[in-house]
């Protein structure tokens, strides 16, 4: 019990960390003098948490769950202090670069030691607990974030201090070392370089427009992609790479960030648009909350339904999400649009996690746990750098067309999922069972 609240503690503190800062935006620039530079302390942090959650997955594989909790933990603290102690605008970005690679190794790490302890059905009810914790940390972040723009912003990343010392000290003495089989593997370090580099190209192309950029990162990927198919103990695995299941369940969990994210990130502003008089805050809560709280439900109901339904389900919502919006931008459709997504992503995100932890070799669960976060961080920021590019130059509509499409088309990975029946044969393997 104790290692499972100091890990689903150190989840929910990234999650509340990435919400606490985005109320004090203002105040933030508003100290420095700065303007769009303050929209880094956002982006920066999605940035290297999402480029470094591979890192993380492989060291877990072969370093073992001690000094990938311990090193991720310390590497957010010291980003977290260093924000709190910023003397410039600069500064407060470089802290929150660090603290979103420290972000980037917690919550896989996290998810992938609770996959490790348990089977098939105690793995779907640990889940429930990281994602009720997820729910409450994301719609307090915000909460507590505009409470402390009141005194100073430096306060949000002060109240985060304890409670990573907190999570230390209930972690202390419960995590594993690395297994004996994988002390003489070497780290993949020119696949780190490339993956890094592909993805931090590609994020930039998609948030400044640059499609050279972009084009360059995806090109930089595909090589990444073809070594690591090739390679012994590649930063991503050949085994992960060569199995439908994981490759279909990222692709998918790519799609539905994309929708999740370009919703999440522009319907506040769509809302103040529409409907001045109303916290604009408000429109999103339906998103966050069935998003987070759903998978509780989600993770149960796959092993009753299979994977592939509720993702066939989740891809329906999410196009219908966009469609609401090419519909109308009246706040009705805001609204309607803010539950369908979060009940999209609800309904499949856990259980995706989840296959793809289940098809994976057992010294591989890190490296496909980071896989699939990596994916689906990737395809929040695609959403929301693409949708928040087209808006200037297109129709808020015409741009929400695109999200609806993106719904559509995440419609060939549910169907490439593995069927009910494989699924069930998975599930019985990994649990050591002979499937029937």
């Amino acid at each position: 019990m104790r290692l499972l609240i100091g890990v689903i503690l150190s989840g929910t503190l990234s999650i509340l960390d990435s919400t606490l800062v985005i109320p004090l935006l203002s105040s933030i620039g508003n100290d420095f003098d700065a303007g769009s530079e303050t929209s880094w302390l956002v982006a920066g942090y999605l940035l290297t948490s999402t480029v470094t959650i591979p890192l993380w997955g492989r060291w877990l594989d072969l370093r073992g769950e001690r000094s990938a909790m311990w090193v991720s933990l310390l590497v957010f603290l010291i980003g977290t202090v260093v924000s709190m102690l910023a003397p410039s605008m600069l500064v407060v970005i470089i802290g929150r670069l660090i603290q979103g690679a420290g972000a980037g190794g917690i919550v896989p790490v996290g998810q992938a030691i609770l996959s490790s302890r348990c089977v098939s059905d105690e793995r779907a009810r640990l889940q429930v607990y990281y994602n009720i914790s997820y729910g409450a940390a994301a719609g307090l972040g915000p909460l507590i974030g505009g409470t402390l723009a009141v005194l100073s912003w430096r306060w949000s990343f002060a109240l985060v201090i304890p409670v990573i010392f907190v999570c230390g000290l209930l972690l202390w003495g419960r995590l594993t070392t690395r297994p004996r089989e994988v002390e003489t593997r070497r780290f993949d370090g020119i696949g780190s370089a490339l993956l890094t580099g592909s993805l931090s190209l590609m994020l930039l192309g998609f948030e400044r427009a640059w499609w050279i950029l972009l084009g360059v990162g995806a090109a930089i990927f595909v090589a990444f992609i073809v070594r690591s198919l090739h390679i012994k103990h590649g930063l991503i695995p050949a085994s992960i790479l060569r199995s439908r299941p994981n490759v279909a369940a990222a692709v998918m969990a790519f799609m539905i960030g994309f929708v999740q994210f370009a919703l999440l990130t522009y319907l506040p502003s769509l809302s103040a648009s529409v409907l001045p008089g109303v916290n604009p805050g408000l429109v999103v809560v339906p998103l966050t909350v069935f998003w987070m709280t759903l998978g509780a439900v989600a993770g149960m109901l796959a092993l009753r339904v299979g994977t592939r339904l509720l993702a066939i389900v989740a891809a329906i919502l999410s196009a219908v999400a966009g469609g609401c919006i090419v519909y109308s931008v009246a706040y009705a459709s805001l609204f309607s649009a803010s539950v369908l997504a979060g009940l999209s992503a609800g309904l499949v995100l856990l259980p995706l996690l989840l296959l793809g932890q289940h098809a994976a070799p057992r010294d591989d669960v890190g490296a496909a746990t980071s896989f699939f976060v990596l994916t689906r961080n990737f395809g929040g920021a695609a959403g929301a750098s693409v949708v928040g590019v087209l808006l200037v130059t297109h129709e808020v509509q015409s741009t929400f067309a695109i999200v609806a499409f993106v719904g559509v088309a995440a419609l060939v990975p549910a169907f490439l999922l593995p069927s009910w029946g494989t699924e069930r044969a998975l599930l019985a393997i990994r649990d050591g069972q002979v499937p029937t």
